[in-house]
């Protein structure tokens, strides 16, 4: 009875080994493959981003990538999109050579089943594929090699083995104590098989004790695992996110495959279409992106000019091929700003030199006017009715008038800075404005409130004089909405002046012209009047700008600065 006794509780035992085994073997399996599975997912997004910003940063990545780019062993890390551009899986390739290419409206499906297998640290994934209409085409099969991940394989075959070698052992034990009790005589004492027994239950009690110990510790770095992860995907989406330029990626076959929300913003449009229809306005980045498709070199353009939201922007763009792949980068960064103050300064230094040189001339041509206007005044004096005599004066006084206002484009302004109530300024030009304006029929619509502002009160009248003055004529006699309106925005750092008209506003090509001198689209003009203006604000550290509105009229915008030192 005893022997039988013993044989149950040795049997019993074996199962529980086989048991413990088992979950042992699922425990260490499930958790080893979720965390190769999120620190391989990791790694690879961590990667991408990195060079995506090594990308921002101008450093254009010519050479393959070899295993020194990839962080724990990654080999090559390769993103899949669909075709409206997001990503859907993350594979990893242990060929560095090979090439990732999938044939035209092809996307990788959600709705259908991947299969993943882990076998000894080698991720074995199949992708159905299909075409955009849902033929089924084939599947894509995908390798993928982890250093990590190889401890798993390791970690399987002693949660396999070990099982096997304690049944094995328990069983010898039992053959053994079977035939060494057979060969005792029977009148041996029964007193130390207990001890016996508990014996070799202590030493199963602690192996089951460590295999706990083992599973609890397992548990914890899954657990750890999982919260690296995510904090690396957090910090990745935060990278990507804080990227201030537009990036855009063409693949081979013409398609914007990726395009980050600052470029959507930019263009208005969404990833997944031809890059030629994503820069539909833009016919110099198709061109670019065109030229870099076609010999793969890297390739920079600067001021490129684009219409958007009605304001004119300035870009500038870097096009460079992506490495191990055969589709462009594209990075566009917006520097209207920069453009701004290039043209700014550019003026300056021109309207110096001019100035230097036209200054003199225009002196000689004024005192010859002022010595005509006196033999036409002595002419009429003799003849009063002579026609000839009265069309040489008025001539004179034009062409008097056209020396003046070159004499006061050329030479250089040294504004007088004080403060000035822009609201003073413009009560005065209305004032000297006003029977024109009821001549005319139109509507003068005023803000409510203007700051004050440093500048010099006398120029700043000109300025505001010959704008509202422009802004009258532009309206047409049979224009069905007569209305001049100023609208003020006023910000931390300066305010901006909004002049609209309710006129036919300008061609396109003359927005350019506007305020060069002697550059005039009216009759009776003589193309100096813009120019004066953007000279004084200029002067004044500002800025202005012409656009037209798209309900119709002009918009001119003055930015000047609320304190001294503050240049736009």
């Amino acid at each position: 009875m005893a022997g039988q006794a013993l044989t149950a509780v040795l049997v019993a035992l074996l199962v529980t080994v086989c048991l413990i085994g088992l979950w042992a073997t699922y425990t260490l399996r499930s958790a080893y493959d979720r965390e190769a599975q999120h620190r391989t997912r990791a790694e690879v997004q961590l990667t991408a981003y990195r060079l995506a910003a090594r990308f921002t940063a101008g450093q254009f990545i010519t050479e393959p990538l070899t295993p020194d780019w990839l962080p724990s062993g990654l080999t090559m890390a390769v993103g899949i999109y669909d075709h409206l551009g997001q990503r859907r899986t993350v594979v990893v390739r242990n060929d560095p050579t090979g090439e990732l290419a999938l044939p035209d409206n092809l996307d990788v499906a959600n709705s259908d089943r991947e299969e993943t297998r882990y076998l000894h640290g080698v991720w074995v994934l199949t992708v159905p594929l299909h075409k955009a209409d849902g033929e089924r085409l084939g599947h894509l099969h995908l390798l993928a090699r982890h250093r990590q991940a190889q401890l798993s394989g390791v970690v399987l075959r002693v949660a396999y083995e070990l099982p096997l070698w304690l049944v094995m052992g328990a069983a010898g034990l039992w053959l053994a104590r079977s035939v060494f009790l057979s060969g005792r005589s029977s009148a041996r004492s029964y007193a130390n098989r207990p001890a016996s027994v508990e014996f070799v239950m202590a030493g199963y009690q602690e192996v089951i004790d460590r295999l706990q110990s083992a599973g609890r510790e397992l548990e914890r770095l899954r657990t750890d695992a999982e919260h690296r992860a995510l904090v690396q995907t957090e910090f990745s989406d935060r990278l990507i996110a804080s990227i201030p330029d537009a990036l855009v990626v063409v693949d081979e076959h013409g398609t914007t495959v990726l395009a980050n929300l600052t470029a959507q913003r930019l263009f208005g449009r969404p990833p997944g279409i031809p890059f030629r229809e994503f820069f539909a306005d833009v016919p110099d980045l198709q061109n670019l992106v065109a030229a870099g498709l076609q010999d793969g070199s890297v390739r920079r353009q600067s001021d490129i000019t684009v219409l958007i939201g009605g304001h004119q922007r300035t870009l500038e763009a870097s096009v460079a091929p992506i490495p191990g792949a055969a589709s462009v980068l594209c990075l566009i960064a917006n520097i209207t700003e920069l453009a701004a103050l290039r043209a700014t300064a550019q003026a300056r230094e021109t309207l110096t030199s001019l100035g230097d040189m036209a200054a003199g001339i225009a002196h000689e041509f004024k005192n010859s006017l002022a010595t005509m206007d006196g033999y036409a005044r002595l002419l009429m004096q003799d003849v009063p009715d002579n026609p000839a005599a009265r069309a040489l004066r008025d001539e004179v006084r034009h062409l008097t008038q056209v020396v003046s206002d070159f004499l006061t484009f050329a030479r250089p302004l040294r504004p007088v800075m004080a403060p000035v109530d822009l609201a003073g300024v413009v009560e005065e030009v209305v004032t000297l404005l006003r029977e024109d304006f009821r001549r005319r029929e139109v509507t003068l619509v005023l803000p409510e409130s203007l700051p004050v502002i440093p500048g010099d009160a006398a120029l700043l009248r000109r300025a505001f004089e010959n704008l509202f003055r422009n802004a009258l004529e532009a309206i047409p006699d049979d224009a069905p909405v007569r209305e001049v309106r100023l609208r003020a925005i006023t910000g931390p750092e300066d305010v901006t002046l909004l002049l609209e008209d309710s006129g036919t506003g300008f061609p396109p090509e003359v927005a350019a012209n506007l305020f060069l001198p002697f550059f005039t689209t009216k009759k009776q003009g003589h193309g100096l009047g813009l120019a004066i203006v953007r000279k004084i604000i200029v002067s004044h550290n500002g800025r202005i700008e012409a656009c037209n509105l798209p309900a119709g009229g002009a918009q001119f915008r003055i930015s000047l600065p609320l304190r001294i030192g503050v240049e736009k």
